[in-house]
């Protein structure tokens, strides 16, 4: 299994726009691992650089180590998979799988042979005689699938391999893909706007925007511990409290206050963010440290529990739990938010991002904070914090 080694990847166009600055990450072979941002971030560019279907300013691309710049697309060892899969509708399933053996000139028994294995793999055994138009949009994705990995190539690259599939089909189809990509044990990069679809697919993140990889480390880490504003921000993250540092506490007079750790210097902007999947809301007195509290926008029901939106000052906390016995809030309601010890992230700083990685590959085994952040460890709840459903 081939690593994937990108280093300091430069690329400009006829306008002089940048679209990727410095870009640095690391996949060890085996891996899967998802560039994720938001569109027009350079993920797809990055993924064409490797495939060698454009050429950087700069930089490096090395696959198992050797550098493969110089080296045509067609002779890089690469599998490419589209959005929009490219299959033929004209051939069966057999044909679109054996495509690329036939123009590699692989003798026919050796091709045959290499269908049925893939059909198998697949989980297609018996369709190869389908048309495409006789196929479900899950089926077809693993045709272009079984295509791409045809050839055995030492990487394989896909470009939002579920982004031309409506959401009811994309949730069934991310954890089949995500359990076949495992179960390949191939060197893979996939590119993703979609949070769910990174998650679902990839056991590392490199998190980017503007052309600059932000954050690159394994997936549960990155999610976990975002190393600046602007990647907790990426990842679903929202600011709880943001203002001066004092007497032990980020203070923001429309929304409250909360403690930060012991020896932190008073004095200059902090914020405090957190994943709405660690928040709860509760009823009024019973806040986070001395209280954060926000105004009910709208209450949903969800299974037993209900989701609020919370009004924070000028920002908006969307799906807060509500898991108490007791009817939830009704809109326009004062209600207090509660963090689960240790998930919230402080920041001594409300300056925008500074990318990381320039000129060698970003960490994936542990997260790099940029130079403007000083990251400070959670702070545990003071005494009088809140303690119900779900909160330790």
């Amino acid at each position: 299994m081939a690593s994937l080694t990108v280093r300091g990847l430069e690329r400009r166009f006829e306008d002089e726009a940048v679209a990727l600055s410095g870009v640095s990450f690391h996949v060890p072979g085996g891996r899967v691992t998802a560039l994720f941002g938001p569109s027009g971030c350079g993920k797809t560019t990055v993924l064409r650089l490797i495939a060698g279907l454009d050429r950087p300013d700069g930089g490096e691309v090395l696959i198992g180590g050797h550098d493969v710049l110089r080296i045509p697309a067609h002779r890089r060892d690469v599998g490419l998979m589209f959005q929009e899969l490219a299959l033929f509708p004209h051939l069966d399933v057999r044909r679109n799988i054996e495509f690329g053996l036939r123009m590699s000139k692989w003798p026919k028994r050796a091709r045959e042979a290499r269908v049925m294995q893939l059909l198998q793999l697949v989980g297609l055994p018996g369709l190869g005689q389908r048309r495409m138009h006789e196929l479900s949009g899950g089926e077809r994705q693993r045709v272009a699938l079984a295509r791409v990995l045809a050839p055995e190539p030492k990487l394989l690259l896909l470009d939002e391999p579920l982004g031309a599939l409506d959401e009811p089909r994309k949730e069934e189809l991310r954890a089949q893909l995500g359990e076949l990509l495992r179960r390949l044990d191939t060197t893979a990069v996939v590119v993703s706007h979609d949070l769910r679809d990174a998650i679902a697919l990839a056991d590392d993140l490199v998190v980017m925007a503007d052309g600059a990889v932000l954050q690159a480390g394994p997936l549960s880490l990155v999610l976990a511990a975002p190393a600046s504003v602007a990647v907790a921000r990426l990842l679903g993250w929202v600011t709880l409290a943001q203002g001066p540092v004092e007497h032990g506490r980020i203070v923001e007079p429309s929304v409250g206050a909360i403690a930060v750790p012991p020896g932190t210097d008073a004095g200059g902007q902090a914020q405090v963010l957190a994943h709405p999947a660690s928040l709860l809301a509760v009823p009024g007195g019973m806040g986070l440290g001395s209280g954060v509290e926000g105004t009910v926008l709208r209450s949903s029901p969800e299974g037993p529990a209900h989701v609020l939106e919370i009004a924070l000052g000028g920002r908006t906390v969307s799906r807060v739990r509500w898991e108490w016995d007791l009817a939830p809030p009704p809109v326009g309601s004062a209600v207090a938010i509660a963090a689960r010890p240790g998930t919230l992230r402080f920041f001594r700083t409300i300056d925008d991002w500074e990318p990381v990685g320039h000129g060698a590959p970003a960490p994936v085994g542990g997260v790099e904070a940029a130079e403007d952040v000083a990251v400070v460890e959670d702070a545990e709840p003071q005494a009088g914090g809140v303690r119900g459903p779900g909160v330790a």
